[in-house]
């Protein structure tokens, strides 16, 4: 039996579990794989990621290049069939080093599990042929049509290509798109009141985890290992947070001392809430505003996990915030709910199931978010706005709208705490009090960042 054929089929079968579960369910991905790799060897764990990931992550491409050699569509196909032949078209298009024979063979099993007699071999006769003309696909001209291009060369939605062609160029949105496609680094923050870098590295080395300092976000680590660091002694310990590096950069931002009282509006799952509480070294007031119980929930979780006692969970909707008396707080961070393009990498999902028109429903929310945020902070009060999004319908024109129907707050220069390369790249829009960041320019999360103050 060749080499790569023994651990081939529980991942494949893992990996299109998910992506039915991914379809059917809305889920996300990193949400339903957990409970699908339980029981996985280490090498079958890691195929499924990638196999799921990648299929998530191209799929347009791969549903056009299926149809290529389609009788029908997709669309009229069950999900198990329709994921299985992504899977395998996935496969025979980016992984280089799979035989088309194996990748065929495990394919036309799992067909049979989940389909029948026939439709076992019209998976076997489309996937031979895909991997067959895997290098003679007919993709659009790059140069007469670059929007038919990039939005297949890069696997996103047309809308979003147009877009990135209007506001960049070309050159800029081919780059945006593949930067999109990146696996992203996992990021650590220890937390500072219960260890050091020094520390917190050698108990990760026992645990068979490498880590290293970030270069982009001080203070932050970069790890690799074996498994999920959720999953780490150290992480139960409460030795450090999952987070990524951009999302690290917002609560600082408030400028948050021991002693503050900070409000933090859409505070699930916690990590800028724990942030906020370390930086004021549990010796402040952080308030964890959030609608949903349930999610509420997991900032009380992360706060006993991390040993944090500043932290009061308040069940509320942040745009009714001031029926619930918490008035005059040293800054109120408002990470709003958004679109989420900016960690497209991350959650691959995302970008097929947003639409254009959405961007102005997440601005509305924002708007009245900030606006509860503003009726509950005294003069010179802050107010940071943050979202995982760089479009400009989410950030520069909320602001913009914001500060059109409140003319008591103004823009305040944010505090000299990011990275150089952030502060000082050409051609970002970045200014003293905004800044963006950009996934093919930073190699980090997209987001925006803002910070107001109310007038004295």
């Amino acid at each position: 039996m060749p080499e790569w054929k023994a651990p081939v089929i529980k991942a494949r079968e893992a990996a299109l579990r998910a992506l039915v579960r991914v379809e059917q369910d809305c889920a996300y991905l990193n949400l339903a794989l957990p409970s699908i790799l339980e029981g996985l060897p280490g090498e079958e764990r890691a195929l499924a990621v990638r196999m799921a990931r990648g299929t998530l992550q191209r799929l347009n491409t791969l549903d056009w290049a299926l149809n290529l050699f389609l009788r029908r569509s997709l669309d009229t196909m069950t999900p198990w069939i329709r994921n299985l032949l992504r899977l395998g078209a996935y496969q025979a298009l980016y992984l280089e080093n799979v035989p088309s024979y194996a990748l065929v063979d495990q394919s036309v099993r799992l067909a049979r599990r989940f389909g029948h007699r026939g439709v076992a071999g019209l998976v076997n006769a489309v996937l031979r042929r895909v991997a067959q003309n895997a290098d003679q696909l007919p993709w659009p001209d790059r140069v007469s049509r670059p929007l038919e291009y990039i939005s297949l060369a890069h696997s996103h939605p047309r809308w979003m290509v147009s877009r990135a062609l209007e506001r960049f160029g070309p050159e800029r949105a081919e780059n945006w798109c593949r930067a999109n496609n990146t696996i992203p680094p996992v990021t650590i923050r220890p937390n500072f009141l219960k260890t050091t870098s020094g520390d917190l590295f050698e108990v990760l080395r026992r645990e068979g985890f490498t880590a290293e300092t970030s270069q982009q976000v001080p203070g932050m680590l970069r790890i690799s290992g074996p498994g999920s660091p959720a999953a780490a002694e150290a992480f139960r310990q409460g030795l450090f947070t999952i987070q990524g590096e951009s999302s690290a950069l917002v609560a600082p931002l408030t400028g948050a001392l021991p002693g503050d009282t900070v409000v933090d509006l859409c505070s699930a799952p916690g990590g800028k809430a724990t942030h906020l509480a370390e930086l004021t070294e549990d010796r402040g007031r952080i308030y964890a505003v959030e609608v949903n119980r349930n999610r509420l929930r997991l900032v009380e979780k992360a706060a006993r996990r991390l040993g944090l006692n500043s932290i009061e969970t308040v069940l509320a909707d942040g745009r009714e915030i001031e029926r619930c008396g918490l008035f005059e707080p040293d800054a109120v961070m408002v990470d709003a709910p958004c679109s989420g393009l900016g960690v497209i990498r991350r959650l691959p999902e995302i970008k097929w199931r947003r639409k254009e028109e959405s961007l102005i429903e997440f601005q509305k929310l924002q708007l009245q978010l900030l606006d509860g945020a503003a009726s509950i902070l005294p003069p010179g009060g802050k107010l940071l706005y943050s979202v995982c999004t760089t479009e400009p319908e989410e950030t520069g024109r909320v602001i913009e709208l914001f500060r059109h129907r409140r003319s008591d707050f103004e823009l305040y220069p944010l505090p000299p705490l990011l990275p150089r390369s952030i502060r000082d790249n050409e051609g970002v829009q970045n200014q003293s009090d905004t800044v963006f960041i950009w996934p093919h320019l930073h190699g980090l999360d997209g987001f925006f960042m803002a910070l107001l103050v109310k007038k004295g």
